[in-house]
């Protein structure tokens, strides 16, 4: 673990060393605010679900741009090779990595917390339903993340890295809204559970079901393990 720790360090002390993570900070926040504001205006209810419907959006584009350099960044470099022969097994490679993303995510979910704040100055918000929403957006952040470290590994380009996870990811976020254009019910079944809107609107509404939260973790492992393969594979050519 002290591997991957080191790993999970670097990458935080690059990203904050450059200006990437604080222009990320910065859109995700001024989304955050407009989301709130609209939210608030459309609803005119003390609720955060707008917002939080919204940011799940706004991260399944931001988190792939945000996890592209990972590995294409250390092949166009020239620094995979390095990265390869280090003595550092890969699962904490990879832990390392994914981990900081989260963590750099659980930033942002952090910095949100001025909205619920404001909601309890003039309203009365339901407190469970607010954290059981935050469980889920940061769910999707490492959902999102494991599928973005995966497209890095397979391209030498950042920005076709970045590219390639938003097109992994959006048809797990539309599968829900295309079942209903399949006629055979096992199909419709299971377009209905491969879709990201099926297992976090229950969040939404302050619902914890194990199932949801296992279907997250099984996505995110999917992911790593794919990304495992493919650095691997790579390490031989």
């Amino acid at each position: 673990m002290s591997a991957a720790w080191a790993i999970f360090k670097k990458e935080l002390r690059v990203w904050f060393v450059s200006p990437i993570a604080y222009v990320f900070l910065g859109a995700f926040l001024f989304l955050a605010g407009l989301f709130f504001v609209m939210g608030i205006q459309q609803n005119g209810e003390a609720s955060l679900r707008a917002m939080f419907s919204n940011l799940s959006v706004s991260l399944l584009f931001l988190l792939p741009l945000l996890t592209m350099k990972h590995f294409a960044e250390e092949e166009r470099l020239g620094t995979f090779e390095f990265l390869m022969t280090a003595p550092v097994p890969l699962w904490a490679l990879l832990l390392g990595k994914w981990a900081a993303s989260l963590a750099l995510c659980a930033l942002l979910l952090l910095l949100t917390g001025v909205f619920p704040l404001l909601l309890a100055i003039y309203g009365d918000p339901d407190w469970g339903v607010i954290a059981t929403s935050y469980l889920g957006l940061l769910l999707c952040c490492g959902a999102f993340s494991s599928a973005g470290l995966f497209t890095s590994s397979l391209s030498d380009e950042p920005v076709a890295a970045g590219l390639g996870g938003v097109l992994v990811l959006l048809p797990f976020w539309i599968a829900g809204g295309a079942a209903h254009l399949v006629d055979w019910e096992p199909g419709r079944q299971a377009l209905r559970q491969l879709s990201f809107l099926t297992h976090v609107e229950p969040f939404s509404v302050g619902v914890i079901d194990s199932s949801h939260v296992a279907w997250f973790v099984l996505f995110s492992f999917a992911f790593l393990f794919l990304t495992w393969r493919s650095v691997e594979s790579r390490r031989w050519r």
